[in-house]
């Protein structure tokens, strides 16, 4: 059929727009029909903004080609990679696609047609991105790591801090989830919709079997399974295959398979899954009787999501932060702080107690003097010498923590690997709706694998990390598509016993780093402050009571992901609580953080310190003086309703005052200036929205002595309080007995009027 189209059509717009599908068609090829056709227009439409991205000289130096949902940074060898990908893979991009006449499929014009039509793309691309200002090629390319360590080591003593007057050196900002400067960029999370027709196969305990539902449909059942095998964390391999009948149960051979099922009225159904197959050695080798003498005996669960600040997990996860929070108790980290830039630079310190730069040399570019992630002491080589059965999780391979740009393992890292599934998983995207495998979320995948695996191993002590990417890593509002999912997975785990022998983390890496976020005040502080929250079981704070109480002390203090090693190490070897070394780097948070400890101390960089510098500031300035007068009157407005009984209080003095504010290095740092994200651009000047002030005044009548924290809108130039940030600071004595029995909550505000009979 002779396609038609306006000559005033670009190339984005022509491409995908195809006749409808025959009368004849059945629902099955409409579906498909309609599928092809939205994941076709999509590629194009991503490609086109990348275009006007770079006509416009966007500051953005990331194109988000979204098929597929791998991340290309802007470079003329990757889109490269990307088409040539697809050219040698038919089956996933042209041989199903609808805007190429079948007779071109398979045939040499076809092949020219889009060599011409992508090679024209790529010439003009080329050229652009050659002439760009964001060209990826201005970063620096230091591969001389004791030269890397240096320019690390120089910015790390850029900045000192003054201790504040309550004795804690590092303040964070109390930030608000509700700030109206980011509020702009958040929107409701629309749902994840997948196919109708449920999973006519279904995974548990090691075994796969047709699911009880699908004989009332479909009749006389053969399914074929093609195990996946890993063969490097770059390559996956297919086994033989297994052919069932109807009801047929089989084996796992691997954790991960593809199955094509047919009905007796030659209806078909495909799908690529994943389970925990039954591991005989693995069962043999893992056990309690393992476990050292000092252990805490408890299972590990670490769940992390990509780019999630803690303001962004409480935006976007309400269901999930409210039933970790209020029903299981979790100990939220609010002043956990970032140590780098970017997924390495985050989990690196967690799982090994060191940073990149400490450890081999595993960069990809560094050719034969790079080894591969093999040889880091991850905490999981630990677990899994002392009987632990080991999982590791990761959702998209194309930017993977240790495989984008370091050399990825040699070895399986861990007992269950995913990645295997997620290797070929990728590959066969483009046959499903966005976001699924079939009927199935495709972050529900890792949480039903998740499930599984606590399933399978209920008897053996466990340690498994999860980290899920594709929901958050380039969109600020779809991972609330998850909150309700995530919920339930939790609840599971609580609901079949697991969490009375776990300790369960949920985490980020960091906050969101768009570059329109990155330029206000809070989103520079979010980026470097992410949800960081720990689960135990009900029991512990019972056995362990001062270890709980260092832990939400801690909670108050700055903490990164330097503890977080030593905490997960006194998982295995307990050594009780205390107080912690301010000299040391890490602490394990069972133990007391010290007050005093600052960025410096905890080996965080100035401009990734989201700790606000004291200052302090005359009491005479007028702006100390609204802000003093301004404590007064939020005063007297909590008094108000009892006016008969409680006196209106007056300014007498201001007896000191202080102000907080961003670090210079968090206000001026822009964006990285090498390719592994060690060094930094220091040009930014992000303008301060938000000031903290601290007054500490004396009131008439009644010498009452009262000390606050305010905040003032530099914009709109009100100061703001809340009564939960005010602290009397001396006895009220008798002054408050006419609401002492009445309206107790007043009794450090009222000075009462019988007083001055």
């Amino acid at each position: 059929m002779k396609r038609r189209y306006k000559k005033t059509e670009s190339i984005f717009d022509a491409v995908g727009k195809q006749e409808e599908p025959p009368a004849t068609a059945t629902a099955q090829e409409k579906q498909k029909f309609a599928k092809d056709k939205l994941i076709y227009r999509r590629l194009f439409q991503n490609l086109s903004k990348f275009v006007w991205k770079l006509e416009n000289n966007s500051t953005d130096n990331t194109a988000f080609l979204e098929n597929d949902v791998i991340i290309y940074q802007v470079e003329k060898w990757k889109l490269l990679h990307f088409l040539i990908f697809h050219l040698r893979n038919d089956d996933v991009i042209f041989q199903k696609s609808n805007f190429i006449p079948n007779t071109m499929r398979r045939s040499t014009t076809r092949r020219f047609l889009v060599v011409f039509l992508f090679g024209g793309l790529l010439t003009y691309l080329s050229y652009k991105v050659g002439t760009s200002v964001i060209s990826y090629t201005s970063l620096e390319d230091i591969r001389d790591r004791s030269a890397l360590q240096a320019r690390v080591q120089s910015q790390l003593n850029a900045d000192r801090f003054v201790v504040n007057p309550k004795g804690q050196a590092c303040l964070h900002p109390d930030l608000d989830a509700n700030d109206p400067v980011l509020a702009k960029f958040f929107s409701p999370s629309s749902p994840i919709v997948c196919d109708s027709e449920p999973d006519w196969v279904c995974v548990s305990e090691g075994k796969v079997s047709e699911c009880n539902h699908t004989a009332q449909k479909h009749k006389q059942i053969e399914c074929t399974y093609n195990f996946l095998e890993r063969v490097s964390d770059f390559k996956t391999n297919e086994m033989e295959p297994i052919h069932a009948n109807e009801g047929e149960p089989v084996s796992l051979r691997s954790d991960f398979f593809k199955v094509r099922c047919e009905d007796a009225n030659g209806e078909q159904w495909s799908n690529i899954m994943a389970g925990i197959r039954k591991d005989d050695e693995v069962r043999r080798r893992a056990g309690k009787n393992h476990l050292p003498n000092d252990a805490l005996g408890l299972n590990v669960l670490i769940w992390g999501h990509d780019s999630l600040s803690r303001m962004t997990f409480m935006r976007k996860m309400p269901k999930t932060y409210e039933y970790i929070t209020e029903i299981l108790g979790a100990v939220v980290l609010k002043g956990y702080n970032i140590v780098g830039d970017g997924t390495p630079q985050a989990l690196i310190p967690i799982l090994t107690g060191k940073t990149e730069l400490e450890l081999p040399e595993t960069r990809k570019r560094m050719g034969s003097k790079a080894q591969h992630v093999n040889v880091y002491p991850f905490v999981w080589k630990d677990f899994q010498d002392h009987g632990y059965v080991t999982g590791y999780a990761e959702d998209c391979p194309g930017i993977g923590t240790f495989t984008y740009r370091l050399m990825g393992f040699n070895e399986q890292p861990t007992d269950h690997y995913m990645r295997t599934f997620y290797l070929s998983a990728i590959e066969e995207y483009s046959q499903h709706l966005e976001y699924c495998l079939r009927a199935t979320p495709r972050h529900k995948v890792m949480m039903n694998w998740m499930k599984e695996f606590f399933t399978m191993y209920a008897d053996k002590p466990k340690f498994a990390f999860s980290f899920h990417s594709e929901l958050s890593h380039d969109n600020l509002n779809k991972v609330g598509s998850a909150d309700d999912d995530l919920h339930q997975m939790i609840y599971f785990l609580q609901s079949q016993g697991h969490l009375n022998t776990t300790l369960l983390i949920i985490m980020s890496d960091h906050g969101h780093r768009f570059s329109q976020v990155r330029e206000t005040q809070q989103g520079k502080q979010e980026e470097r402050l992410p949800f960081f929250a720990f689960v135990f079981p009900p029991w512990f704070e019972q056995k362990y009571p001062i270890a709980m109480m260092n832990f939400r002390r801690n909670s108050e203090r700055l903490t990164t992901p330097f503890d977080i090693y030593p905490t997960l190490y006194n998982i295995l070897h307990f050594e009780g609580p205390g107080k912690g070394n301010v000299k040391d780097r890490g602490i394990s948070l069972f133990k007391e953080v010290p007050l005093s400890r600052t960025c410096m101390d905890a080996d965080v960089e100035p401009h990734w310190c989201a700790c606000l510098n004291w200052k302090p500031v005359d009491p005479n300035e007028e702006i100390v003086q609204q802000a003093a007068e301004a404590l007064v009157q939020h005063i007297n407005d909590i008094t108000d309703l009892e006016r008969e009984l409680c006196e209106i209080l007056k300014l007498d003095k201001i007896v000191w005052a202080g102000k907080f504010l961003p670090t210079k290095g968090l206000l001026q740092f822009k964006k990285n200036a090498d390719y592994d994200g060690f060094v930094a651009d220091m040009s930014d000047q992000t303008t301060v929205s938000i000031e903290l002030y601290q007054v500490q005044i004396h009131t008439q009548p009644g010498e009452g002595h009262f000390e606050a924290s305010l905040k003032y809108d530099v914009t709109t130039k009100t100061f703001s309080i809340r009564t939960t940030d005010i602290s009397r600071v001396n006895k009220y004595g008798q002054a408050a007995e006419c609401v002492e029995e009445t309206q107790e909550q007043l009794r450090k505000y009222c000075y009462c009027k019988t007083q001055m009979t």
